[in-house]
């Protein structure tokens, strides 16, 4: 996380950041992102990004740190594998990443096959294993007039592969003539009922336009089957800052499931984009969304490199940028979040659970952290994913709270989400087991103790019978937790607590 903090009086300020926009593999024009711990890769842009904001933001009134998010500084300091690979690039959080046009995608052979389903393979590689699964989140890439084939992807790319979104790119797959057609609308309502985000590559203002149509008639399609399902489609326009100079981009971008993303925009195009934003939109949008709700930073990595990005981001962090500190959170990193559902490989309803007073919960983490990385040494798991949650609205800002999605890497290979968190004064770790029951506080990312019945259920089910107050018992307690990981089950207590 970026934290400002004040020379005069300490006070701080954390900005959690999120890259949209970014390619990973090997385009066949020659752009490569071949690895991302690589000389030149995304964990190298990040380190270049943060050594050029330092200089940027840090002066006489402020200073500069970057620091992982909340668990990860645990999980980091007990495995040095991770910590070596991951040091220095916490300016971004989390990146998205997804296929370029790249050598992976269809070959003679595959008949029957998406365009990029070797390509979703790649990007499930890299994703889906710590420590790049602690930073990267992975879309798919798909052509939509591929029909049942590119349905059937989507289907596989999300529900076994566990990516998060699809890249659509109709220039460079060549069908920006058929934006606005039926295998796209039909594409779309797929993709929402699945409640994942779409991100369109743009060029010309047309396609802007066509993706609207697209859109609209999507939604018209979901509405006919169920309203909730017309709120879970999510389109994301990328490269607004290529159409400031039309007027129709702010009407498009006030669709109630259209965001603009801004890779590729820069100089006078960000204040140009900051000058007319809020009052267009909150025109649009009325008296009950904010204007910055609609903008997601991306950098677009590797087409444009770190000076784009620097220039956006000192930007929103500038005394020129007419927003609150609320709204550039918001635009770097909680709008994009609030799109991507966590990844669940199911539903959990049940809990095992260890409850500590909040001022034991750092040492609870710790021994966690230690155990999971000493289960990982020995090849017994994997973190598939790490996800944050968001306030509860008014509020702008990321909790402490995560969740992780780890692996067991021997038997079934079974998953288990792991939740950390804190409610009512008390800290919590548990391990969520799977049922049926839909639990919307996760999938919305939101926490917090309120009158919501779904988020009232959540915290029903992880409500202590009693607090662990021993250092023993709390350790006693995780190491239960991690019994499914560790094949434990019925060894000796005394030999799970060694572990």
């Amino acid at each position: 996380m970026l934290e400002l903090v004040s020379k005069d009086s300490g006070a701080s300020r954390r900005i959690y950041i999120v890259d949209a926009h970014h390619h990973l593999g090997v385009d066949v024009d020659g752009q490569s992102n071949r690895n991302p711990a690589a000389p030149g890769g995304t964990f190298d842009f990040c380190l270049r990004l943060g050594s050029h904001l330092l200089k940027v933001l840090s002066n006489e009134k402020v200073d500069l740190k970057f620091q992982p998010h909340g668990f990860l500084k645990e999980l980091l300091e007990s495995e040095e594998k991770w910590r070596e690979t991951l040091n220095g690039t916490w300016v971004i959080d989390q990146t998205v990443v997804f296929p370029f046009n790249d050598e992976f995608k269809w070959k003679e052979g595959d008949e029957g096959k998406a365009t990029y389903w070797r390509s979703n393979d790649n990007v499930y590689r890299w994703v889906s294993r710590a420590p790049y699964s602690l930073k990267l989140i992975g879309y798919s890439r798909m052509v939509p007039l591929e029909g049942e084939v590119a349905i059937r992807e989507l289907h596989r790319s999300i529900t076994q592969l566990g990516l998060r979104g699809v890249k659509l790119h109709p220039r460079s797959d060549g069908w920006s003539n058929e934006i606005d057609s039926e295998p796209v609308v039909n594409f779309l309502t797929e993709a929402a009922k699945l409640g994942v985000p779409v991100i369109f590559d743009t060029r010309g203002f047309n396609q802007v336009v066509d993706i609207a149509s697209a859109t609209t008639k999507a939604r018209t399609k979901l509405a006919k089957i169920d309203k909730s399902l017309a709120r879970q489609l999510k389109v994301i326009i990328a490269h607004i800052g290529f159409h400031l100079s039309y007027d129709e981009l702010y009407t498009v971008l006030s669709h109630p499931n259209i965001y603009g993303e801004i890779s590729g925009i820069h100089n006078a195009g960000i204040r140009k984009l900051f000058e007319e934003a809020p009052h267009r939109l909150k025109e649009s949008l009325g008296l009950y969304r904010s204007w910055s709700e609609k903008i997601i930073f991306g950098t677009d990595f590797p087409y444009f490199d770190v000076h784009h990005a620097v220039q956006f981001i000192s930007y929103t962090l500038s005394e020129d940028f007419p927003g609150t500190i609320e709204d550039a959170q918001r635009i770097l990193g909680i709008n994009i979040l609030r799109l991507i559902p966590p990844k669940l490989r199911s539903l959990p309803q049940k809990a095992e659970s260890v409850h500590v007073d909040k001022t034991d919960l750092p040492t609870a983490k710790r021994m966690l952290a230690s155990k999971m990385a000493k289960l990982f040494s020995e090849g017994k798991l994997d973190i598939s994913s790490f996800e944050v949650f968001l306030s509860l609205p008014p509020r702008v800002s990321v909790r402490d709270d995560c969740l992780l999605l780890v692996k067991g890497k021997r038997g079934n290979g079974d998953y288990f989400p792991f939740i950390i968190l804190t409610m009512m004064g008390l800290g919590v770790i548990a391990r969520l087991d799977f049922d049926t029951s839909s639990f919307k506080p996760l999938i919305s990312r939101e926490l917090g103790f309120d009158d919501f019945p779904p988020r009232r259920h959540l915290y029903n089910v992880l409500w202590p019978n009693t607090t662990e107050k021993n250092q023993l018992e709390i350790e006693k307690k995780i190491c239960f937790l991690l019994k499914p990981l560790s094949g434990s089950e019925g060894e000796p207590e005394e030999k799970l607590n060694a572990s």
